[in-house]
C-alpha cells in the first residue's frame, strides 16, 4: 500500500524510531510540476546505484551515516549534513550504518 503524498500545509514527522527506520526503504513525501521530496531508508551495507537527475537536488543525512559516490571522489554524510549536487551530476549513494535522508530534486524538463 502506497503512503500518500502530503498536501499543501499538511505536517509531517520524519524522525521515525529506531525499529521502524528500514520499515519503508523509499517514500516521495510530496510532488508537483517543480519539486520532489523523497524519504530514502538504507540499511547498512545496502546501496543505490550511479544514477543522474535532470535538476539540482540536495541530500540532507537525517540519521547514521551515508557515503555519496562522487566522480570527485567519495563525500561521506553525517547526521545533520547537507550536500549539493548540480543538475545532472552522476553519483551513488552506500549506506555505512542504518542511515535515512532526505532527497529534494528540482524537476527540470530533459533537454533533447
Amino acid at each position: 500500500m502506497a503512503t500518500p503524498h502530503l498536501h499543501s500545509g499538511e505536517v509531517s514527522n520524519l524522525l521515525a524510531p529506531e525499529g521502524q527506520l528500514l520499515a519503508v526503504p523509499a517514500h516521495a513525501l510530496f510532488k508537483d510540476e517543480h519539486l520532489e521530496v523523497i524519504l530514502m531508508n538504507l540499511a547498512q551495507g545496502k546501496s543505490l546505484p550511479s544514477h543522474h537527475v535532470h535538476g539540482p537536488i540536495t541530500i540532507q543525512c537525517l540519521s547514521g551515516e551515508v557515503q555519496v559516490e562522487l566522480q570527485v571522489g567519495p563525500k561521506t554524510m553525517h547526521t545533520g549534513d547537507l550536500l549539493y549536487l548540480a543538475a545532472g551530476l552522476p553519483h551513488a549513494v552506500v549506506a555505512i550504518s542504518n542511515t535515512s535522508f532526505l532527497v529534494t530534486i528540482v524537476l527540470l524538463k530533459a533537454v533533447a
